[in-house]
């Protein structure tokens, strides 16, 4: 019996808004695989596209560009990608590294389906 490969990231449709549910680590070795699941969704026009960090455990610069790639495509189709339960420590490298004015940062999911940044 084969294994199913492994897949860093669940996509799903809520309230006709995208998220992305990302789990375990995106690095080196993951990142290209979530690219790749996430290159269909980034092919058409999206104005909203929410990350769910709760299942993240780790994120390398591999994993930021790969972040950065999906909020560069919200914006050029005249939107904004936000992130939600975000643990903190991965938040604080988000802070770190520059990139919190291209995200929106909500508390939860909830708070990021209506669309108010916390």
């Amino acid at each position: 019996m084969n294994t199913p490969a492994f897949e860093p990231a669940r996509i799903e449709c809520v309230r006709g808004i995208p998220v992305i549910l990302i789990a375990g680590r995106l690095d080196t070795t993951s990142a290209p695989l979530f690219d790749a699941q996430a290159a269909a969704l980034l092919a058409e026009a999206r104005h909203r596209i929410l990350l769910d960090f709760s299942g993240l455990s780790f994120i390398s610069s591999a994993g930021l560009c790969s972040i950065m790639r999906i909020a560069k495509s919200a914006s050029v189709s005249g939107g904004r990608a936000g992130i939600f339960a975000v643990p903190a420590h991965i938040l604080e490298l988000i802070l770190i590294s520059g990139f919190q004015p291209m995200l929106d940062i909500y508390p939860d999911r909830e708070t990021a389906l209506n669309g108010s940044p916390a």
